[in-house]
């Protein structure tokens, strides 16, 4: 087995990870597994309830656990929550487990999507316009240097046939 049988997308909150994740997997056949869906179903608890209630430490805990799991499954693109790769040692982790793809839309984009769902992202809540592109700004500063360790980095919004290409030409001459 090679490492590069998994794909890890990274990003910042609302970057797509979930949405490119499901199409990139049914580009390339292969399964999707996300882990704040993960986060939901293994604890009962909404992202936003389980930070309410647990708070970000017991979450980040869990979510570790469940990213170390991925290491038993093959052939699949895994969606990591927007700061999974800044704590626990996780983006060194990752690196060593598969591709990494670092989706890097305009930050005005994420703040857009954030805006119009905000109960989604509990980092977000309360805060609106220019308030949200502060904290997204302040985000991307504090994790930048583990995103851009990524073998690609990917500056659109949407995927397409490129991304496809070049996560494809990867996954097989490794």
């Amino acid at each position: 087995m090679t490492a590069k049988q998994r794909i890890y997308l990274i990003g910042l909150p609302a970057s797509g990870k979930t949405t490119i994740g499901r199409w990139l997997a049914e580009r390339l056949g292969w399964e999707f597994y996300d882990i704040d869906e993960a986060v939901i179903s293994k604890s009962g608890l909404s992202i936003f309830s389980f930070f309410e209630e647990r708070g970000e430490e017991e979450f980040r805990k869990l979510e570790t656990e469940l990213l170390r799991e991925t290491k038993l499954i093959n052939n699949t693109v895994i969606s990591c929550g927007g700061g999974t790769v800044a704590h626990s040692n996780n983006m060194e982790w990752i690196l060593n487990q598969g591709l990494t793809v670092f989706l890097n839309p305009e930050i005005s984009e994420l703040s857009l999507r954030i805006a119009g769902n905000p109960t989604q992202r509990p980092m977000f809540i309360g805060l609106q316009g220019e308030e949200i592109t502060v904290k997204l700004s302040n985000l991307l500063e504090e994790r930048a240097k583990f995103y851009h360790q990524s073998k690609i980095i990917w500056n659109k919004s949407t995927p397409n046939e490129f991304l496809y290409r070049a996560v494809n030409q990867l996954v097989v001459t490794s």
